[in-house]
């Protein structure tokens, strides 16, 4: 098969790598210029890939979003903050015939796509892994996700998608009726909240810190009464998610637990990144617009109370001195403030 992905980050270089390890043919694009893994030489990029995937290589790269025409498959690996950036000029390249996957549900990403395009169009509920890239650009992959969800519209090629991306990457994928599942099934922007909070001077001061040795009992309690909001959330659309709990259970191999105690095993197996080292960060810029502020939008859509969500976005929005609630344009490009629960999920089910 062909697959362009979108995004030369960590995910987007593990996502191609697995794919060119399936021996399909792959490309990557770059939106914000020049690729993180090195310099291109001749129309192609290498790299390699070690730790939970061993991979070394190249694939082509394409200097344009407007070459994305001739790549019958599309994923975006790309954060939601690229968003207001990216869909408008992916929608003038898409036509009939294009798949395009969303790796990582944010904002309705997918929705947007598939009511604004001709593409058929996949919505993951979290990437294939996790990965960070080294100095000598080498991508640390540290898992690859065993199983997660995929919706897809239009719902009547739901089987034809889950072959295609069973075929792309391997059976990691669990298929589900409804775009709202993968979008509520996205626990880093609860996740990232739990651990941003605690670590706030941390972070303003620019220091090196253990993500998951630095998410103890307090970061789990915000995270977990986040998260017990977003489970709600779904309950009320009638969509069952997993806890972020049994979701790092699963993802990072490692005993159940507290959100504490799984994080600290996630740490001691030599998995946890590094946390933030700014406040200009995708844990505050993409996961608070783009995350948790739609998660707001939809528990008030459903009337679900969300006092600890909006307590987080109000906080963190005062932390960074940014007004996150403001910042996302999907929300009102896709009418949610004008529409009810009942359709929004009609929607979402195609």
């Amino acid at each position: 098969m062909r697959l362009a992905v979108l995004g030369a980050g960590p995910i987007g270089a593990l996502s191609a790598a697995l794919a060119a390890k399936g021996g399909h043919e792959v490309a990557l694009v770059s939106p914000r210029g020049a690729p993180r893994m090195g310099a291109p030489q001749g129309g192609h990029i290498g790299w390699r890939c070690t730790g939970g995937l061993d991979w070394e290589g190249e694939v082509a790269l394409l200097d344009s979003l407007a070459r994305l025409a001739d790549w019958p498959v599309i994923l975006l690996a790309i954060p939601g903050n690229a968003y207001p950036a990216v869909l408008p000029a992916l929608r003038d390249v898409l036509r009939p015939g294009h798949t395009v996957i969303c790796g990582g549900a944010l904002s309705l990403a997918p929705l947007w796509l598939a009511e604004r395009t001709p593409a058929e169009v996949v919505a993951w509920g979290t990437t294939l892994g996790t990965g960070r890239i080294l100095p000598d650009r080498t991508v640390q992959v540290g898992t690859l996700r065993g199983r997660f969800e995929q919706a897809a519209l239009p719902a009547a090629r739901a089987d034809a998608l889950l072959a295609l991306t069973q075929k792309l990457f391997g059976d990691h994928f669990t298929p589900v009726g409804s775009l709202l599942v993968p979008l509520l099934s996205n626990i880093n922007p609860v996740a990232h909240a739990g651990q941003v909070i605690p670590n706030l001077s941390r972070i303003e001061r620019g220091e090196a810190w253990q993500l998951f040795d630095h998410f103890r009992e307090t970061g789990g309690r915000i995270a977990g009464a986040i998260d017990a909001e977003r489970i709600a959330i779904a309950a009320a659309y009638g969509v069952q998610v997993r806890s972020l709990a049994r979701h790092y259970h699963l993802s990072y191999h490692v005993p159940e637990g507290s959100i504490a105690e799984i994080a600290a095993s996630i740490e001691a197996a030599g998995l946890g990144p590094r946390g933030p080292a700014r406040l200009v960060h995708r844990y505050l810029d993409e996961d608070v617009p783009f995350g948790l502020v739609v998660y707001e939008t939809l528990g008030a859509l459903a009337g679900v109370p969300t006092p600890m969500l909006s307590a987080a976005i109000t906080l963190l929005s005062c932390a960074a001195d940014r007004p996150f609630r403001t910042l996302n344009p999907l929300p009102g490009d896709l009418g949610l403030t004008g529409t009810t629960a009942a359709e929004l999920a009609r929607r979402c089910a195609g």
